[in-house]
Order: structure tokens, then C-alpha cells, then sequence
């Protein structure tokens, strides 16, 4: 089974100073990594706004060309539609929910999970976005965010 990252492990990787030592964590089976193409133009907007200097934006070049990124053009449309209106307690093939409010989700997490999804995959995050969707649509693997410390360079 391959694994989806989403964007906050992409940034935890970049930041990371033990590139493979972090990957190897995050994806302990050395599944094929895959990413939403979402999750791209996100992370590269976040590397603009917050004016990452050489070393990252290199970093993360090195990462995006060890990942296959899929576009969700066209291919995910149902998928996002089923989960959405999951998410909102109004999907009809669902008669119970394990949960009683709405889970709004950002529509860039929508993608990554009709991804997931639609392709068999792992989700990898390290927030609660897409707990409600495990074992329904897909499998999310959360990671403490505390834990990575190890891999950062020491300042």
C-alpha cells in the first residue's frame, strides 16, 4: 500500500535536518509517497509567503522529486463529493455517523482525502482534519508533530 502526505508532513520534512531519518519515521514501510498536487501549490505558497531562503526551497525541491504527485483534475470529483457531504452529516448512502456535529473540512484537505481514497492510501498527517474519515473512506495514520523534534537541527 502506498501512502498520501498531507501538506503538514511536507512541511516537517523540510524543516527537518535529517531528510531520510524523518521519511523513514513518517513512512516506516517505505511505501510509495504520493502527494496532491493541492498539497504542492500549498506548500510552495507557504515557501513564498514566509520567505524561506535557499536551504528549504532546495529542500524542498529534493522532496517533491521523490514523490509522485497526482493531479486531481477530474479523477477525485465523486470521491470529494461523497466525502464532503459525509463530512456535513448529510451523505445518503449514510444512515448513522460516529460523530453528531459537521466536520468542516478546507477544501485542500477535501482533495488530499478524495486522493486517499480514491487511490487505496494511507493518509499521513499530523492534525485531526481527517480522524472522522478512518475506516469510512480511508486510512489515516496521525503522528505526533513532538516527535519529530529529533530530526530538527539543533539552533
Amino acid at each position: 500500500m502506498g501512502v498520501i502526505f498531507d501538506t503538514n508532513i511536507l512541511i516537517a520534512i523540510v524543516r527537518a535536518g535529517d531528510q531520510s531519518g524523518i521519511l523513514k519515521y513518517v513512512n516506516p514501510a517505505n511505501s510509495k509517497v504520493y502527494i496532491s498536487i493541492v498539497s504542492e501549490g500549498e506548500i510552495k505558497s507557504l515557501a513564498l509567503q514566509n520567505k524561506w531562503g535557499s536551504n528549504k526551497t532546495n529542500a524542498l525541491e529534493r522532496l517533491l522529486n521523490q514523490i509522485t504527485v497526482v493531479d486531481v483534475a477530474n479523477v477525485a470529483i465523486d470521491t470529494y463529493s461523497e466525502i464532503d457531504s459525509y463530512s456535513q452529516l448529510r451523505n445518503p448512502s449514510f444512515k448513522k455517523y460516529p460523530f453528531t456535529t459537521p466536520r468542516n473540512m478546507g477544501k485542500n484537505d477535501l482533495w488530499i482525502a478524495s486522493l486517499a481514497a480514491l487511490l487505496g492510501l494511507e493518509l499521513v498527517t499530523t492534525d485531526s482534519d481527517f480522524d472522522h474519515l478512518h475506516d469510512v473512506f480511508c486510512d489515516v495514520k496521525r503522528i505526533d508533530q513532538r516527535k519529530f523534534l529529533p530530526f530538527f537541527h539543533k539552533n
